[in-house]
């Protein structure tokens, strides 16, 4: 992509940028507008679909070592890494390593993990910076803000006056339709949500059956050493 292309490119990003509210439009308008050449390709390709990318997205890309990163942390299952266009110093993304777009795809066991990782460092975080607060951040689905479609938990230092903003309009809605919405969702999730409970405690319970043979076995070893 030649000069003239990525110019007219970041016009067109600008543009784009107007629409959205003044404190979000602000931050992103000033991120645009100094970027090089490399860094709106970047970001211009995090905008874009994994089949536009080629099939692999920007994370994936961060994850497979193809485009360099700040890592904070990884293992076999989770990458956190500092975000190259922070909101505030310290501002960290966490994510799973294989793609997967909302939270409902997520595993169980990478989705507490991932959550784990992000209460452990939250008051390392909050230490390091001098920070004031904390905002954790998750957008699904583009309307929503999620510009790269692969799952990822925002973890972003708050200070007094930063000019970040996660406020909205405050909308009046008759009483009926808020229980009409209500009966709606509990009768969908009760028996999801009876179904998985159930399933996480007989897991439980298997486990602690588990952990309970193996401490009576060792118990059984200990005490045949000292049968004479």
């Amino acid at each position: 992509m030649n000069k003239e292309e990525l110019e007219k490119l970041r016009e067109q990003l600008l543009e784009q940028v107007e629409k959205l509210p003044e404190k979000q439009a602000s931050m992103l308008r000033e991120q645009i507008k100094n970027a090089s050449a490399e860094q709106l390709e970047a970001f211009i390709k995090a905008q874009q679909s994994p089949d536009q990318q080629g099939g692999e997205c920007f994370f994936c890309q961060f994850i497979s070592g193809k485009i360099e990163t700040v890592k904070i942390y990884e293992d076999a299952d989770i990458l956190a890494i500092l975000d190259i266009y922070p909101s505030n110093p310290g501002h960290m993304i966490v994510m799973p390593k294989k793609h997967f777009e909302f939270i409902y795809e997520i595993p169980d066991s990478i989705l507490n993990k991932i959550f784990l990782f992000v209460k452990t460092l939250e008051p390392i975080i909050l230490e390091t910076t001098k920070a004031q607060a904390i905002s954790i951040y998750i957008a699904q689905g583009a309307i929503a803000g999620q510009t790269i479609r692969h799952f990822s938990v925002n973890i972003i230092p708050r200070f007094e006056n930063d000019d970040i903003s996660f406020e909205w309009q405050k909308k009046k809605q008759n009483k009926k339709e808020i229980e009409k919405i209500a009966t709606k969702i509990k009768k969908k999730a009760e028996k999801v949500v009876i179904e998985n409970f159930e399933k996480e405690k007989k897991k439980e319970e298997k486990k602690k059956k588990k952990q309970e043979e193996s401490e009576a076995q060792k118990m059984i070893k200990h005490i045949k050493k000292r049968i004479p």
